[in-house]
């Protein structure tokens, strides 16, 4: 048997479906805005030592005391060593030095420059103003001798049994009496006697 001859004419060609629209466009959000751009991650860069203190420039009173000093020193005066402390057998911090004419009047001077030597502390040492010492200080001297003075290396040799503050003589309310006063009530007294008319 014979098979009949295949049709020389093309199948008709087969049309696909329309491809469902996609949206190409990856930067988009689901509302068809365009997406936020992707932020990197932001380090935090660590701090190394402490942060640089403001140049605060000295006020007049300032001024004028380290004048006062600069020549008080240049006359000759004796130097001492101020500190301050938490009321009661606390550590003494240095406040500052104090130049006098006269080495016997460093009390009157201290309770006389109590104020600023307060607000002083304060400011470097702001933890006299916390509990438990709540503001309540109390005043050291000491004259200046750079002979007596003990060096770190001292004091880490001693192995905490040297006190570099033993020699700080505790200011008390007692010692608010002016010697300088003292002596010039005895000198007017003296000439009063001497001369009763004057």
């Amino acid at each position: 048997t014979t098979m009949p001859a295949a049709s020389a004419a093309p199948a008709p060609a087969m049309q696909a479906a329309p491809a469902p629209e996609v949206n190409l466009n990856l930067n988009l959000t689901k509302k068809g805005k365009p997406m936020p751009k992707a932020q990197k991650p932001k380090r935090r860069k660590a701090k190394t030592g402490a942060p640089e203190p403001v140049k605060v420039a000295p006020t007049k009173a300032e001024v004028e005391a380290e004048e006062k000093f600069d020549a008080i020193v240049a006359e000759g005066g004796a130097i001492f060593e101020v500190f301050i402390r938490a009321r009661g057998p606390n550590q003494w911090f240095p406040v500052g030095p104090m130049a006098v004419k006269n080495p016997r009047s460093i009390k009157s001077e201290i309770w006389a420059a109590e104020e600023p030597l307060k607000r002083a502390g304060f400011r470097m040492y702001p933890k006299l103003l916390a509990f438990p010492a709540n503001g309540k200080v109390e005043y050291g001297y000491r004259e200046r001798d750079e002979s007596k003075k003990m060096t770190e290396e001292e004091i880490r040799a001693g192995g905490g049994t040297k006190n570099p503050f033993e020699d700080v003589i505790l200011l008390t309310k007692d010692d608010g009496v002016s010697t300088s006063t003292d002596e010039g009530s005895l000198i007017d007294k003296f000439k009063k006697m001497l001369n009763p008319y004057d």
